[in-house]
């Protein structure tokens, strides 16, 4: 709440404003897509650009229990050509999917997963250094977690969305008090600036007049943005309701990780949607007839025709007719992904901070253990990135070469970490990333 420069301040020197904190949210989802039908020709996205798969980056409707969805499209750029197969060096990795280091134990990062590295860097004085979620019950060690520290030692990870709520809302409030008493201390510093800047401005001169006005004006502004996060972001939201099953647990994940960073409880989340072979779509009637998901797990679903954990409903169909309907499956499993990262997207939006929405200070990256779900291929990752932290740029599709390592650098420059030799194997960071 500095003075803005006057010319009655030229013997002392002017300070700097604080900077924008910013926000990190990763988000897993298992057994990789198809990239011919992901990742769109690189250049602008536009409702006309969107790969099959990404459609729904235009707008979606209603879907059991998640909303309708609006445009993300110029909020998210598409990634292409990442390789992952030095540090995943098995299939169905998720404990490797967060890293650029491989580890001498198999399908255990090297070093610090990508969150943890930006929690040191950002997490500050927040109650909650970062928060990992998993709707998989699964504790293996590899399947069961994708956040780490170091020597391979798996982080906290909350499994229940009821206990997380409690953890982070047990008293009603924030961990930084009740809503209403910091929203009163707000507006009573707010108060004091106003009052004190208008007895300085009867004994300034002109110029100085207009800059305190200037200064009074944009303090007005902070007091309705300050005014509105508080109202409406950070009192207790209702308690989950019962989820059993993955996606309900991860809509309930994000809502609660997404309202922990607007309210300062925490400014990097992880979530693990599923392991790679848990998650289903039973209930969603997601096509119809036999082109349907009906209940086969995603991992079934991803392995097409040839392979043994395949959807073998297909098996007494005519060739052609089987690699149509097992294709039109990976499409809509990929659609349905992207629906969920749009989401979280969506979520971020909703918050309103100082400078925009929360989206405006958090890059949020889609990751997938796979790249190709079918042959397990690593060479291209299903890699999203949304959001504008530290000036990140979106709105577009992007081709690379580079590895895991190379991705990673990349994102840190935009947390304030210089990695320009980073992973194992190293990579240097991508411009056009």
């Amino acid at each position: 709440m500095a003075l803005p420069f006057l010319e009655a301040m030229q013997s002392r020197p002017a300070r700097a404003a604080a900077a924008t904190d910013l926000h990190f949210f990763a988000f897993f989802y298992p057994n990789g897509t198809e990239r011919a039908l992901w990742v769109p020709q690189a250049g602008p996205l536009t409702a006309e650009t969107l790969s099959p798969a990404l459609v729904d980056f235009g707008g979606f409707e209603a879907e059991k229990i998640w909303p309708a969805g609006g445009a993300i499209y110029e909020d998210v750029t598409v990634v292409g050509g990442i390789n992952h197969s030095g540090v995943s060096l098995d299939i169905h990795e998720p404990g490797l999917a967060l890293t650029a280091h491989r580890g001498a134990k198999a399908g255990v990062p090297g070093a610090p997963t990508l969150d943890q590295v930006i929690a040191d860097q950002i997490g500050g004085d927040t109650p909650y250094r970062n928060l990992a979620l998993s709707s998989t019950p699964s504790q293996d060690i590899v399947q069961g977690h994708i956040s780490f520290r170091e020597d391979g030692q798996v982080a906290s990870t909350e499994r229940s969305p009821s206990k997380l709520f409690e953890q982070l809302f047990s008293d009603g409030t924030t961990p930084d008090g009740d809503a209403v008493a910091m929203a009163a201390r707000r507006t009573s510093i707010l108060d004091r600036v106003k009052s004190d800047a208008g007895r300085l401005n009867q004994r300034l001169g002109t110029e100085d007049k207009k800059r305190v006005d200037q200064y009074l004006t944009s303090v007005s502004e902070l007091e309705k943005q300050l005014g509105g996060t508080t109202d409406a972001g950070c009192s207790a939201p209702d308690a989950p309701g019962a989820a059993d099953d993955w996606h309900t647990k991860s809509k309930y994940f994000i809502d609660l990780g997404v309202l922990a960073m607007a309210c300062g409880m925490t400014r990097v989340v992880s979530l693990q949607y599923s392991d790679s072979w848990g998650v289903h779509y039973a209930g969603y009637d997601l096509g119809e007839g036999i082109e349907g998901l009906s209940d086969w797990s995603d991992h079934f679903i991803s392995h097409k025709l040839g392979d043994t954990d395949r959807a073998k409903d297909l098996d007494s169909l005519p060739q052609a007719e089987a690699t149509r309907i097992a294709n039109l499956r990976v499409l809509t499993t990929g659609r349905f992904k992207a629906r969920r990262f749009s989401y979280l997207v969506e979520k971020l939006k909703s918050y309103p901070t100082a400078s925009g929405t929360l989206l405006d200070d958090t890059l949020a990256m889609f990751v997938a253990e796979n790249g190709d779900g079918d042959s397990h291929s690593r060479e291209n990752m299903p890699v999203l990135l949304a959001g504008r932290a530290g000036g990140f740029k979106t709105g577009r599709s992007v081709q690379v070469q580079g590895n895991t390592g190379a991705l990673h650098a990349s994102v840190l420059r935009y947390f304030g970490v210089d990695a320009t030799d980073y992973g194992d194997p190293m990579g240097n960071p991508i411009a056009d990333i």
